[in-house]
């Protein structure tokens, strides 16, 4: 059976993007040289027409020209913002009220999606971070960095415990990839009829792929008690918590495409007017993927801009726990 599965590769050049269709598989790799620029970019997929991309929601092809994801994110600088919706981006600390822009400050980009296969809740899946380095691969969802040698100048509790001490002139390795924050906003296609859902219905699934929620959003210890001693300035933390996630969905082990959850749901493709050259109707979808340093996280250090990080998210396509039997 394994012989008979189709696989389809994006490649961009250190982010991928796994989109799983029932056995179609397209790949998607972003290369950030270091955390804070973000370098060369291309985007293809090969092999098989079951899951077609564009950006632009006209033109869906195997294939997109390296410049059109270049020219977009060739600015981006990733600063250290916040954001407890996945949506909207400020920034905080000290440098409360600056403007945030995107691709600038942060990543974000749309892409379309479209399938003529019938099942088409898509699913952020397979959390892999333990099992893969900078250095390796493996299939799945992670976020991993190559990590930054820092000696720090001051003494200050890391936590979670309060017995979790950093003394000065310590010197360990911090890394990006656990200050990183990834969100997906479904988006109506206002070019398609058959969409005709509300707002309120379109889902955002904003997700801490470190899955380490005692060193998450707005914690007392870690960069916050080191940022206190060392600025000397009063701040508090935030009043109004992350909608965060820290776990993917999970699958019945006698049917992988049946989800057992929707905890990592991240979209439903809507039937549209087009047809592909088999007779089938396919199914549409747009997200928004933004992806950021988030500067309330615990690690979220001034020594992991000089990070080099590698990203590789993993989508299934499976109905949903509400149609499990």
């Amino acid at each position: 059976m394994i012989t008979k599965i189709k696989r389809l590769y994006l490649s961009l050049i250190s982010l991928v993007l796994v989109f799983m269709i029932f056995g179609t598989v397209t790949y998607a790799w972003i290369s950030m040289a270091s955390v804070n620029s973000l370098d060369g970019m291309s985007l293809t997929a090969t092999s098989g027409n079951e899951l077609l991309i564009s950006l632009d929601g006209i033109t869906y092809s195997r294939d997109l020209p390296s410049s059109a994801l270049e020219q977009l994110l060739r600015d981006v600088a990733l600063t250290d913002v916040t954001s407890v919706d996945g949506i909207n981006f400020s920034r905080g600390g000290l440098n409360e009220g600056e403007q945030v822009i995107a691709n600038s400050h942060y990543v974000s980009f749309e892409l379309w999606l479209q399938t003529e296969r019938p099942e088409h809740n898509i699913y952020l899946v397979d959390n892999v971070n333990d099992l893969v380095s900078f250095d390796t691969t493996y299939s799945g969802t992670y976020v991993v960095s190559r990590g930054v040698t820092w000696k720090s100048d001051f003494s200050f509790i890391n936590g979670p415990s309060l017995n979790d001490m950093i003394e000065k002139n310590e010197e360990r390795l911090y890394f990006a990839s656990d200050a990183i924050r990834i969100s997906f906003q479904e988006t109506k296609d206002l070019w398609n009829p058959h969409d005709t859902r509300d707002q309120e219905e379109l889902k955002t699934f904003l997700y801490d792929p470190s899955e380490n929620e005692e060193r998450g959003y707005g914690v007392s210890y870690g960069a916050f008690s080191y940022f206190l001693i060392s600025a000397q300035v009063p701040i508090e933390t935030p009043s109004h918590m992350q909608n965060v996630k820290y776990h993917l969905s999970e699958f019945d082990p006698n049917n992988p495409y049946q989800a057992l959850d929707d905890e990592s749901h991240i979209a439903t493709l809507q039937p549209s007017d087009a047809i592909s050259s088999n007779g089938k109707v396919l199914y549409r979808g747009k997200i928004i993927i933004n992806i950021w340093i988030e500067g309330w996280d615990a690690d979220a250090f001034n020594s992991i801009l000089n990070d080099r990080i590698k990203i590789q998210l993993k989508f299934k396509a499976a109905k949903s726990s509400s149609q499990y039997e």
